[in-house]
Formats: C-alpha cells, structure tokens, sequence
C-alpha cells in the first residue's frame, strides 16, 4: 500500500485521535481511510452521472401499513430486492437493496442520504 504523507493543525489531528480510539480504529492511517472512503461516498452520490448502491432499512408499526414501500419496487427498477421481516410484536423492517444512477435512486424521496459503495 503507497504511503501518503498529510500535514494538519493539531486540533484536527486531536480531533482523528479522538474519533479513532472512540471507533476503535487500530491506527490513525486506518480511520484516514475510512473518512477518505466517506468522503469519496458522499461526493459520488451528490455527483451527475455518477453510480451507486443502496440499502435503505425502514422500521414501521405493523398497525400502520406503509403502501408507500410497497409501492417502491413497482416504481424503481433500480430495487433489486427487498425483505420483509417482523422485529416484535409491534414493528417490521422493511430492506430494500438498489443499485443504478445516483439522479435516479435520488427521486426515492425517503432516501435523503445514505452510505453508498460507489463503483469505480
């Protein structure tokens, strides 16, 4: 693996050392990458043209059936498969996995932002 060298004030370095041993990362170059691998997501998703994977898990009481999410994958192409399952007494979770362009799986208007694995 390339070594990269990083210059950074020592509050921000504070702060890495802080998030890091609360995360439990093994190394400061470890959560460097891991913040890298998030930026490089969240910059993916807001790009034009750019590709994505999703996974979006909803909660719901059972008494409250949400149409909308069954709807979804008639809807999405994008929507490769979903789960059903029953959590208690009282809740469900529904999973859904998509995978296409961020601009469409963007017009899911219950996805705000969530973590994706761009292709590349």
């Amino acid at each position: 693996m390339p070594i990269v060298s990083v210059s950074m004030d020592d509050s921000i370095l504070r702060s890495l050392d802080d998030v890091a041993q609360r995360r439990k990362y093994r190394s400061r170059s470890e959560a460097v990458r891991e913040a890298l691998r998030e930026f490089i997501d969240v910059t993916e998703w807001g790009r034009e043209g750019g590709e994505a994977s999703v996974i979006l898990a909803v909660i719901y009481e059972k008494g409250n059936p949400r149409a909308d999410l069954a709807m979804l994958q008639h809807r999405f192409d994008e929507i490769r498969t979903m789960l059903h399952t029953h959590l208690d007494e009282a809740d469900c979770l529904q999973i859904f996995v998509a995978e296409g362009s961020t601009a469409r799986l963007k017009e899911v208007k219950v996805i705000k932002f969530i973590q994706t694995a761009a292709r590349r």
